[in-house]
């Protein structure tokens, strides 16, 4: 399955069907997912709390194919270890996210952004956002949450 899943990427990548990392992480191409981009200029205690938010809420994240990644700027470093230093000063250009900003961009399952927070997410904004998604309310008519509330 590994070797099928590293050919299909060989091949796609060789006709440019590959999205580029700065526009759509590279592995929404292997499961379609939404990202919540969380911009930091460092580890901190901002970044300390929306970490924990998105822990406490992880089942509710999950349900709604969602994948958080922290930017840190300081380090030029992810929380997933998906993006070279060059891709992250890409994402703060694309997203004209100043440097000493804590700003977190969602961003779809079609690679577009689709709500931007200037300060703390709220998770219940975010989550009203993403259902009212016209992919979303297809999903919740296919499956039925796993989480309560």
């Amino acid at each position: 399955m590994h070797l099928l899943l590293t050919l299909c990427l060989v091949l796609f990548a060789g006709f440019g069907a590959v999205p580029n990392a700065s526009a759509y992480p590279e592995y929404g191409f292997i499961k379609s997912h939404r990202t919540l981009l969380f911009f930091a200029p460092s580890k901190d205690e901002k970044v300390e709390a929306f970490e924990r938010q998105m822990l406490i809420h992880g089942c509710q994240m999950d349900d709604r194919d969602l994948h958080p990644v922290i930017l840190n700027i300081q380090d030029l470093a992810d929380s997933r270890g998906i993006f070279t230093p060059e891709e992250i000063l890409e994402m703060y250009d694309k997203y004209r996210v100043a440097n000493e900003e804590h700003i977190a961009v969602l961003i779809g399952k079609d690679g577009t952004e689709k709500f931007r927070w200037h300060h703390n997410v709220d998770i219940e904004e975010l989550v009203k956002v993403i259902d009212n998604m016209p992919m979303r309310r297809r999903e919740m008519t296919r499956r039925v949450s796993r989480c309560s509330a």
